[in-house]
């Protein structure tokens, strides 16, 4: 049996077909684009503990060294900076622009500073605090403990 592709019944079968197929994709899809960009406006904290032992980072074991660190679905998927101030006194800041989203630079040793590579802003490696703009909020400062007997610092994400 052949069958006819140019009938009109056909046509409006297979269009009504597709509209109702793609309204149905539309109904599944728009409630998660809208939950998923809910959540992603500031997804970075859990509050959830981390340890890592400070000995196991070089750039650790002097003041104003830093390193960033990646924990898995912790800071919106991106590495927290941690950087030693003194000996152990810790500060930890989201590797998160607070002017667009990008990804900062680790801390700049001469300057003391970290840049952004997208729009430019700089922040102080001191406390995250803005320096120049166009961000106009620091890097968010995620809470520190250290246990100066085991070396491990606790870092709350």
């Amino acid at each position: 049996m052949e069958y006819d592709n140019s009938s009109p019944e056909r046509r409006n079968f297979l269009i009504r077909a597709g509209t109702l197929i793609g309204l149905g994709i539309a109904a599944a899809t728009i409630p998660g684009l809208i939950t998923s960009c809910q959540q992603n406006d500031n997804p970075i904290s859990t509050n959830v503990k981390k340890e890592i032992d400070v000995t196991q980072y070089s750039e650790l074991q002097n003041d104003f060294g830093a390193v960033k660190i990646k924990f898995d679905n912790m800071n919106g998927n991106m590495p927290v900076i941690v950087i030693r101030k003194s000996a152990g006194n810790y500060l930890a800041l989201t590797s998160r622009c607070s002017h667009q989203g990008c990804e900062v630079g680790i801390p700049n040793s001469a300057t003391h500073t970290i840049t952004c590579p997208c729009h430019g802003s700089v922040y102080s490696e001191v406390n995250g605090s803005v320096i120049s703009g166009p961000a106009s909020q620091s890097l968010k400062q995620f809470p520190t403990s250290f246990d100066s007997a085991t070396n491990i610092l606790t870092i709350t994400i």
